[in-house]
């Protein structure tokens, strides 16, 4: 595996010497996990898989479920087989309804080149992924936003997508933020705003879903606080991803969100982000 670009936490993704041990990881949580559950739920492998939410504690928190399996065997069996997996840090967040609205608008982020950070460039492109599936009607677009800008809008967002560093706060999770171009835009300010529109929130920074390992138990991370802010769903990252793999992530997610019915109506059409597990 070639090294990538810059990430989007100031790291390098480094080559991956223990790609074995990983394989054996995931066998294990396929093994101890993911199998023991479908055996139990009656689940087989199918082409239209059913949603799973998975609540893990402890150090289940820091590894990946959803891509459990055994992958080197002849017929190999993997969770995408079965479910469509998602997370939920609480039973709570999943009570809450998809709230509806006439007036839907999606707001971008980009944040290529924000003071104090290392350089993004590929967000740049990863705006242009996200125009050649949104219709323009429905975009609000920012490079380079400050924080009130951002702050202003939040209320008539049903859709907010965040490409820039962010900055998780273990210690105060409320302190977390996305690290726009004159400064953090903190969890505690986005709870302040009211956010009656709020679906889905796509967070395409480094390790946004990732908690603390001093404390498993807590959910803390960037992403949850956001649920607990008004979100109904959250996309985010247990780890490091390059900046270059962005727009890739960022493309086939709304091609799959905005493709259309047969029978919608040109200019009404509004994606179920219900469907963004």
């Amino acid at each position: 595996m070639r090294q990538s670009l810059e990430s989007r936490n100031m790291t390098r993704v480094q080559p991956n010497h223990e790609y074995d041990d990983f394989q054996k990881v995931l066998a294990a949580l396929w093994g101890s996990v993911a199998s023991p559950v479908f055996h139990s739920l009656g689940l087989e492998k199918s082409n239209t898989q059913p949603t799973l939410w998975w609540c893990p504690t402890g150090p289940f928190t820091f590894l990946p479920i959803h891509a459990a399996g055994i992958y080197n065997a002849g017929e190999p069996q993997c969770v995408s087989d079965y479910v469509v997996s998602s997370y939920t840090p609480t039973f709570t967040t999943l009570l809450s309804n998809v709230p509806i609205s006439d007036s839907f608008k999606m707001m971008v982020v980009i944040e290529p080149n924000t003071p104090g950070q290392s350089w993004l460039p590929y967000t740049i492109d990863e705006l242009q992924r996200i125009e050649s599936h949104v219709p323009e009607k429905d975009l609000i677009k920012f490079k380079s936003a400050n924080v009130e800008e951002v702050f202003f809008h939040l209320p008539t967002t049903s859709i907010a997508h965040f490409a820039c560093h962010g900055k998780q706060h273990p210690e105060n999770p409320l302190e977390s933020a996305l690290m726009l171009h004159d400064g953090p835009l903190k969890v505690s300010q986005i709870m302040q705003q009211p956010t009656p529109n709020a679906q889905l929130a796509f967070l395409g920074a480094c390790q946004t879903a990732m908690g603390d390992k001093d404390l498993p138990d807590e959910v803390i991370h960037l992403a949850s606080t956001l649920l607990f802010a008004g979100f109904r769903g959250v996309i985010a990252t247990m780890w490091s991803i390059s900046d270059e793999d962005g727009p890739k992530v960022a493309d086939a997610f709304y091609e799959y969100l905005y493709r259309k019915e047969p029978s919608a109506v040109a200019g009404t059409f509004q994606p179920d982000t219900r469907e963004a597990a």
